[in-house]
Formats: structure tokens, sequence, C-alpha cells
């Protein structure tokens, strides 16, 4: 069943350790997640600094209906949110996108459950053609050592102008054996192939998120996962 996904792509440097509670700056992290634990449809979140660019955070919330999603943005709560991340250094807006985010293998350790690392893409006008690639990818790459999980769904909104972008999400044990993966022969000659020729429209915002903390409804803290190229 997919899960309405809301994903804020945050400014946060990397100087500001929103990690550790104990600290400032990680206290008024947890002021921004308690605002979230309070929001309507709650189930759960999960998060993690992107590898690559580690000023960036990413904030995935997963709640009952997408329109919980649009009611937290017009709230007074979302208000509160965007104040203080301007005290934690953000220099700019949230980027909001959100997703029907499906697991397609079980168990599925991406998505905050376990993987140190999440591959993830944005792939544009994605066409019924892409969709069964799509379909032989999930089929193949559980194979594909190192690999701990697949998931995506599409982007509800549009992406660098194309109203019908997917969001992939694969989980694995390090970013080097995913890297391995892709100077293979297999890659070379199926994977991109079947998959990444087939996205019209390329795709965009790759890259490896280590989303290491991961929270459900009524649980008091953050659980270990995990997070990073697809």
């Amino acid at each position: 069943m997919a899960e309405p996904t809301q994903m804020l792509i945050l400014s946060i440097p990397a100087s500001k350790p929103i990690e550790d509670t104990t600290s400032p700056a990680g206290k008024t992290w947890q002021e921004i997640l308690e605002l979230i634990r309070k929001s309507e449809g709650y189930k759960r979140l999960y998060w993690g600094r992107h590898v690559e660019k580690p000023d960036d955070v990413q904030l995935h919330i997963v709640r009952g209906l997408l329109e919980h999603h649009h009611t937290f943005l017009t709230s007074p709560s979302y208000l509160t949110l965007t104040t203080l991340l301007q005290a934690l250094g953000a220099d700019n807006k949230p980027t909001i996108r959100h997703a029907l985010i499906s697991e397609f293998s079980q168990p599925c350790k991406g998505l905050g459950k376990g993987a140190p690392v999440t591959g993830t893409a944005i792939y544009l006008s994605t066409t019924a053609s892409w969709s069964l690639a799509w379909t032989a990818w999930v089929s193949f790459v559980p194979s594909v050592p190192g690999f701990l999980g697949i998931a995506g769904g599409p982007v509800l909104e549009a992406v660098k102008g194309e109203e019908r972008a997917f969001v992939a999400l694969v989980g694995w044990e390090s970013i080097a054996m995913h890297e391995a993966y892709h100077h293979t022969r297999h890659f070379r000659e199926e994977g991109r192939k079947v998959l990444l020729d087939e996205a019209e429209g390329g795709y965009a915002h790759y890259g490896h998120i280590a989303f290491a903390h991961h929270e459900a409804k009524g649980e008091n803290g953050e659980k270990g996962g995990g997070g990073a190229k697809l």
C-alpha cells in the first residue's frame, strides 16, 4: 500500500549538530520534530543528511492522508517550523515534494529502516514503457551485492517542469558497494538499458541519503536507521 509521504529538503549547515540532542542545535531540531509528531495524521518520520551534500537534510514524513500534508503546510505549526529552521542557519525555504511511496521488496530496509545509505533519484517523463522497465529493475536489483531494499512512487508535483516524475529509493550496505555495481557488465548491459535509458526525460537529484534516524507514532525518540546511487 502506498504511503503519502511529505519530503522536506532542508538547508542546515553540517556545522549545526542536529544529530546531538544535547546541543543547542539538536534541541531546536527536536522542537521541529515535535511539531511534526503533533500534526494531524502523523504516522512516522525518518531523516538524515545528504552524503554528497552534507549541508542538505532530507526529512520524510508519512501521514495517513495526502490532505494531512497540505493541512500542515498551511498551519501555524509550519510557520513555527520555518522560524526554527532560520535559527539553525537555513538560508532558504524548504523544498517540498510529495510522493506515494510503496515498498517493492520485503524486507525493505530503506526509508530509514536500517540501511546505512539510501540511493535516490527522481526519474522524469515516466511513460508506460518506463513503468515496465521499473518492474524489470525491481526484479533483478535484489540480487546485487549490498542491496537492502527498494521503494519508490510517483511524485505529485512537477520536477524540472516534468509532470510525470517518479522517485526511487534503494537501500545499500554502503556507497562503495553501490558504486561497485555501476562498474559491472550486468549494470552496463542490462540495468542502465532497461531503466535509465527508458526514462525519456532522464533523471535528477541523484545522490545518497544517510537516513540514520527513524521513529513512528508512539515511539519516544529516534530509532536507528540507515540511509545512500541507484
